[in-house]
């Protein structure tokens, strides 16, 4: 075979292994592959044109050096828009199919801080009833028995996180709720500067 002919089909054939690479996972086999080729493809361009004319050795080896890496951008610019490419690339969710899932969590996050029941066993996960509606809900990791009344922390997705209310936790009657902070109470994590 010419020296000339293997050079050019080399090069493309690297081409496709470099594009490959990039969309098929194949552990750096790939990879290997496309330096193999594309170091038989010099080795061949070497022997076709050193000789005789060089002009035409540096121009294949500057046309190496540009094309590779414009094929791939290419690929990445393309492939995804052809039918092959939406085959075999997995597509984000499309905005009307997120919507729905923020509109939900931010409807949940308006529950956090409230309390509900346990209308079934959070094994982590089960239902509470929050103003006569069920939500999907899990705790943080306990079991918790139907009928418990449990204090919404979060939302996260489409359901609530809860955890167990302890007879402490309870909120205080608003009459005997105090709005100041005493400076002296000391289950405060930090101290307040005095002055």
């Amino acid at each position: 075979m010419d020296h000339q002919f293997l050079a050019i089909a080399l090069l493309a054939l690297s081409t496709v292994l470099i594009i490959a690479e990039v969309f098929i996972p194949s552990g750096g086999l790939l990879a290997i592959g496309t330096f193999a080729s594309l170091g038989a493809a010099f080795y061949f361009a070497w022997q076709a044109w050193w000789g005789s004319s060089p002009g035409y050795f540096f121009a294949f080896t500057g046309f190496a050096i540009v094309f590779l890496p414009a094929a791939v951008i290419a690929a990445f610019a393309i492939l995804p828009k052809t039918r092959f490419g939406k085959r075999i690339l997995l597509a984000g969710p499309s905005e009307q199919e997120v919507i729905p899932f923020a509109a939900e969590e931010a409807r949940l996050r308006t529950y956090v801080g409230r309390q509900a029941k346990a209308a079934t066993p959070l094994t982590p996960n089960g239902f509470v009833l929050i103003d006569n509606e069920r939500v999907n809900a899990s705790s943080q990791g306990t079991i918790i028995d139907p009928g418990t009344i449990v204090e919404i922390i979060k939302a996260s997705g489409t359901r609530v996180v809860v955890r167990e209310v302890e007879e402490s936790d309870e909120p205080a009657p608003p009459e005997e709720a105090e709005d100041e902070v005493d400076e002296d109470d000391e289950s405060l994590d930090f101290d307040l500067p005095k002055g």
